[in-house]
């Protein structure tokens, strides 16, 4: 895998750097970006996107202001939508491309007062897999790892799982959540 270029962006920072100590160890020369402040040149090839999507505080939904409670959902989806479509034109020249989301999944759904988090990931959810589609037909793979925010282990586990995703091995892995811990919700 040497010679290719990885960008690691989002929430986390410490997520981020074990992402980028493993992405880097696997031969990958890593851009990190907090945020969703990605740039890719002009004509610039970009093999690996990863994009790390926090997970808002719970919060009651009885009696919460609609306009804050859209702008959080919004908040955490939009640098995700963003950094992908930032990237997309770098990742079509590369030969083996890779978007991986890294989010909650369905986790949020079983929590108490978590519907801006439950929003905000279902959609994630509904985002990887209608990209993997999308994107698909240009050769560029996109799938995402499930964190449970309630414990969220350690990040070279994140990283490891990532990592495997972006192998040239996993070409055939596209629209799936791989969840990384013990258990989890089983949905489809």
């Amino acid at each position: 895998m040497a010679g290719r270029s990885a960008l690691v962006s989002g929430a986390d920072p410490a997520l981020l750097a074990a992402l980028a100590d493993r992405l880097s160890a696997d031969g990958f020369t890593v851009t990190p970006e907090p945020g969703s402040a990605i740039t890719p040149e002009p004509g610039e090839r970009l093999d690996v996107l990863v994009h790390v999507v926090g997970v808002p505080a719970a919060a009651p939904f009885l009696g919460a202001d609609p306009t804050s409670w859209y702008a959080e959902v919004m908040a955490g989806l939009t640098p995700a939508f963003r950094a992908v479509r930032a990237a997309a034109p770098a990742l079509r020249r590369s030969p083996v491309a890779r978007v991986v989301l890294v989010g909650a999944g369905w986790f949020p759904a079983d929590r108490p007062e978590s519907t801006v988090a439950a929003a905000l990931h279902g959609a994630l959810v509904a985002l990887t897999k209608t990209l993997a589609r999308d994107l698909g037909p240009d050769g560029i793979t996109v799938n995402q790892v499930v964190v449970d925010p309630a414990d969220p282990g350690d990040p070279a586990t994140v990283a490891a799982a990532v990592s495997y995703l972006c192998r040239p091995e996993a070409g055939a892995v596209a629209g799936q959540l791989l969840t990384v811990g013990r258990g989890g919700p089983v949905r489809p």
